[in-house]
């Protein structure tokens, strides 16, 4: 298994410092360098390697750079189209500020001109109930009179009837007391009449009674006389 190795970036130009740096050892016969030639051979192949892996990151940038260049020049595009946008409706909403404005000063002019009618017509109407109230007081009174009068003329015209009332309940109140002592006195005649016929029957009864008891006694006599003859 390959060792790892940890990639940091080194600047080209030491990279190359490093090469003639190497060559003058080689000249100088210096015993470095072949420990340093190792070194810049073994990191050469990833020097090259890091290269291309740069230039991929590069090309990568630049296209990525593009399309983002296109989307910020689409979208300066959008925002510009936006803020035409805004600009015109700005621009008509001006227009109709301003004609709102006149139509509020149109309208502030109307309704000061309709709060003095109101205020005419509510004089006007203060006046017409003032006038009412005038002669509605004068019409409740009117009726309060009419109907006082009624009232006076009711109470007197019953006044009237009570005492034609009264007369006339004393006339029948003596005509019945009249009545009454009449009936009692029929009632007392009566009551004597009917005392003296049941005294009078008493007496026949009683004188028929006696008449009956002597007819048995002499029935009676009679009947034992011949009785006794029969047996002689």
């Amino acid at each position: 298994m390959e060792k790892e190795m940890l990639i940091q970036c080194v600047p080209a130009e030491l990279f190359e410092r490093l090469k003639g740096l190497l060559e003058r050892l080689w000249e100088d016969k210096n015993p470095a360098a072949v420990h340093l030639n190792a070194l810049l051979n073994e990191f050469d192949v990833e020097m090259k390697s890091l290269e291309g892996v740069v230039q991929e990151y590069e090309a990568d940038y630049a296209s990525r750079l593009s399309f983002m260049e296109k989307q910020y020049k689409d979208r300066i595009a959008s925002l510009e189209n936006e803020l035409s946008e805004h600009k015109a409706r700005v621009s008509s909403l001006d227009s109709a500020r301003i004609e709102s404005a006149s139509r509020q000063e149109e309208l502030s002019r109307a309704l000061k001109q309709k709060e003095t009618e109101l205020a005419d017509f509510r004089a006007k109407a203060s006046e017409t109930e003032a006038e009412l109230n005038l002669k509605y007081a004068a019409r409740m009174q009117e009726l309060y009179d009419r109907v006082n009068k009624k009232e006076t003329d009711m109470i007197a015209r019953w006044e009237e009837k009570n005492k034609t009332l009264d007369g006339r309940l004393g006339e029948v109140e003596n005509d019945y007391a009249a009545r009454v002592r009449q009936l009692k006195l029929k009632e007392k005649a009566l009551e004597d009449d009917f005392n003296s016929r049941k005294a009078e029957l008493i007496k026949t009864f009683d004188r028929i009674r006696l008449e009956f008891e002597a007819r048995e006694e002499s029935l009676s006599a009679a009947e034992k006389k011949s009785a006794r003859a029969g047996g002689a």
